[in-house]
């Protein structure tokens, strides 16, 4: 029926690009899409199959080990036996390893243990409760050591047209320009990324720091980042995501944020200060910060979206939840949604 649709749009409207902007979920649907539509549709994103492996913690973590980029230990969890065997002989004082799924999942249990431990039967039972299977895979990834960054670029044909790297958390939606020497390095790392794939689309990173004082990639998600905004305006920002034949002819044209650029969503700030729910895994500014930046989607020449989402979507969700009675955690400003416990 979604693909249906889709397709119903695209010849009512004579489309021949499409840029998902998505959730992670659409984002994957999007991406097998391409290969069922007419050809001279366009859609700026990976192939299914690559989206697949870079969607998947443990493929991913194999793409930069086969491509000869630092990465974190990772191992493949679909069977208990697949944990037990990775875990026998660790030592306890060694590295720790966090358990997660493979794939995003915003129902996975959360439950946090560093494994391994030395209660034996606690490490069986937190194991077994994971229920890994080949259908629910899940990962056991070498902990690593905060802060943590992340990195969105997008590619053409291998080659890196775009770029941001930034200081990240849970639900960021503060975005500026970190500099210093891991800017430099995280940029090359997608580079390598980007060439050893071929890819063709955009995706973000998130890193952090291994024991040798590195930034290593943790995970990916082959889709669209909120830190997109902070690269409005850029000169070359329209081709890097329309223009098929489009490469950088050196680093000064792949696109990038100027580094006193500050964007951020004033009534998430507003509702930080106001104490509708604690600063946790996110980024609180003060009234001097604010006003040496801008709201993410606040535009004088078009300011319907930023009315629509503070006037119009935030408060009809608000509405039918308190119909309905459903107990909600915060609000996000960014992609309109209500979060809820243990739901996307």
């Amino acid at each position: 029926e979604w693909e249906a649709a889709i397709q119903a749009i695209i010849e009512e409207q004579g489309i021949d690009l499409i840029i998902p902007c998505t959730a992670p979920v659409e984002s994957s649907a999007y991406a097998h899409l391409r290969e069922r539509l007419p050809k001279h549709v366009r859609v700026f994103a990976f192939d299914g199959d690559i989206s697949d492996e870079l969607d998947n913690k443990f493929t991913f973590n194999q793409a930069l080990v086969k491509a000869g980029l630092s990465c974190p230990e990772t191992g493949n969890m679909e069977s208990l036996e697949d944990a037990m065997e990775f875990f026998e002989g660790k030592p306890l004082d060694g590295k720790k390893f966090i358990v997660k799924p493979a794939v995003y999942d915003p129902k996975a249990r959360t439950e946090i243990l560093f494994l391994p431990i030395s209660d034996q039967q606690m490490q069986l039972e937190y194991l077994k409760s994971r229920n890994a299977s080949k259908k629910v895979p899940y990962v056991m990834q070498e902990v690593l050591e905060e802060p943590e960054y992340g990195s969105y670029a997008v590619f053409n044909q291998g080659v890196l047209t775009g770029f941001e790297f930034f200081e990240s958390a849970a639900s960021c939606l503060v975005y500026r320009q970190k500099r210093g020497k891991h800017y430099d390095q995280v940029m090359e790392l997608n580079k390598g990324l980007g060439k050893a794939m071929n890819l063709t689309g955009q995706l973000t990173l998130d890193l952090m720091y291994n024991a040798a004082g590195d930034l290593v990639p943790i995970e990916c998600n082959p889709r669209i980042h909120s830190a997109v905004c902070t690269l409005e305006g850029h000169e070359f920002l329209g081709a890097a995501m329309t223009d098929p034949e489009h490469t950088p002819a050196s680093n000064a044209q792949i696109v990038t944020s100027n580094p006193d650029t500050l964007r951020y969503w004033v009534m998430d700030q507003l509702f930080l200060m106001a104490g509708f729910w604690k600063p946790k895994n996110c980024f609180k500014l003060n009234l001097t910060d604010m006003l040496q930046g801008t709201d993410a989607i606040l535009h004088g020449d078009d300011p319907c979206p930023f009315l629509a989402m503070y006037l119009l979507q935030i408060p009809s969700l608000l509405v039918l939840d308190l119909i309905a009675g459903t107990t909600w955690l915060k609000i996000d400003f960014c992609i309109g949604k209500i979060v809820k416990e243990g739901g996307d």
